[in-house]
């Protein structure tokens, strides 16, 4: 078994290896996605200037002004930090092109950038992470390469065991050795102490591209949520929709501890609002992943979910985002995860060297036994 094991690793490394650390590194750049974006693009940065705040309504409005054809908004995102501005998303009436983003500051309502989704530094990247800039088709694949990676786990581990409890020489660094030695510990030793990470990196990265289908096998074991199924209900008399801010109070007083993190606005007459908050019991920072339905006339609660109250299935699930992305794991764990990044390109690197490496030797002793 070990050596059927050591087969798949070795060729499936070698074939698919590349494409795992183009993601991989993709990926570390993306754990500080939002503060590159701010280095990159100055411009959306809204220097906190005054206590006074935009409403949102007003960001809305401005935003929705800046973008041609005046098309409704579909969600608004809500500044990450004190310099950050609120970004409003519109659908795009180019099908070929990502969604318009709309950078808006939230001190004044001032619009300071107006770009498509996928056409500048830090979404280019998130779509060749995500999708290898392939669409639907590239986001399979890279769904198929997060599996690939959960089995590199497994088969690595049956590979490094070590036999005749040699526990040291698993785990470390052998001093004084060749090249071929150091490559081989460096591979082993790498390998093994980014397991765990690399394997949560993997299913979490899998449970994103395939929801369904991850939910599925989760709700095998675990007992999981109905899905959210909230419609909003216009009265026999043409009652108008509530504006985004007493939509936004209501909700807040559901969450009176939570920070709003974004607000999905409807996308029709009977579609609700969808506001997302970070509350205490998450333990990440950045993500919303508490949210709570409201009717757009009446501002009636339709449907309500909170991290830590919800069945363990879904909760596990809603745990999977902040775990791919770090967020759980504060700024030490960006780091972190960082190096987990690097980790499938440092792998394949050496793993290629000492392949090529013993194809060099046994060319050798074969050109020496014919001489012979």
């Amino acid at each position: 078994m070990r050596r059927a094991f050591f087969t798949v690793h070795k060729y499936a490394g070698l074939i698919l290896g590349l494409l795992l650390a183009v993601i991989g590194l993709t990926g570390s750049l993306l754990v500080f996605d939002h503060a590159l974006d701010e280095v990159l693009t100055p411009q959306t940065v809204a220097f906190q200037s005054s206590t006074e705040t935009a409403s949102f309504s007003t960001v809305l409005a401005n935003a929705q002004a800046a973008v041609a054809g005046n098309p409704q908004p579909r969600r608004l995102y809500v500044q990450r930090a004190p310099d950050s501005p609120h970004v409003v998303r519109f659908p795009n009436t180019d099908k070929t092109a990502g969604s318009i983003e709309v950078s808006v500051s939230p001190v004044d309502g001032k619009v300071l950038a107006v770009r498509t989704w996928g056409q500048y530094p830090m979404t280019w990247l998130y779509s060749l992470h995500y999708t290898l800039l392939s669409g639907e088709n590239g986001k399979i694949i890279v769904g198929l390469m997060g599996l690939v990676l959960l089995l590199f786990c497994v088969s690595g581990i049956v590979i490094w065991w070590p036999r005749k409890n040699r526990w040291r020489n698993a785990l470390t660094l052998r001093r004084g050795s060749n090249r071929f030695r150091f490559y081989f510990d460096l591979h082993k030793v790498a390998g093994i102490y980014m397991l765990p990470l690399l394997f949560v990196v993997g299913f979490s990265g899998v449970s994103m591209i395939f929801p369904a289908q991850v939910g599925q096998l989760v709700g095998w074991v675990l007992p999981m949520e109905p899905k959210v199924v909230a419609q909003s209900v216009q009265s026999e008399h043409g009652r108008a929709p509530l504006g985004v801010d007493r939509v936004v109070e209501i909700a807040q007083q559901y969450f009176p501890n939570g920070v709003l993190k974004r607000i999905d606005l409807p996308r029709s007459d009977s579609a609700p609002y969808r506001l997302s908050f970070n509350v205490p019991s998450e333990l990440w920072s950045n993500h919303g992943a508490s949210r709570v339905w409201l009717d757009q006339y009446s501002g009636e609660v339709l449907d309500r979910r909170v991290v830590g109250e919800q069945a363990a299935g879904t909760t596990f699930m809603a745990w999977q985002f902040p775990l791919h992305n770090a967020d759980v794991l504060g700024l030490a764990g960006r780091w972190l995860f960082v190096l987990v990044g690097i980790a499938p390109a440092l792998l394949f690197g050496t793993g290629v060297y000492l392949w090529w490496r013993k194809r060099v030797l046994k060319n050798n002793k074969r050109v020496m036994r014919n001489k012979s």
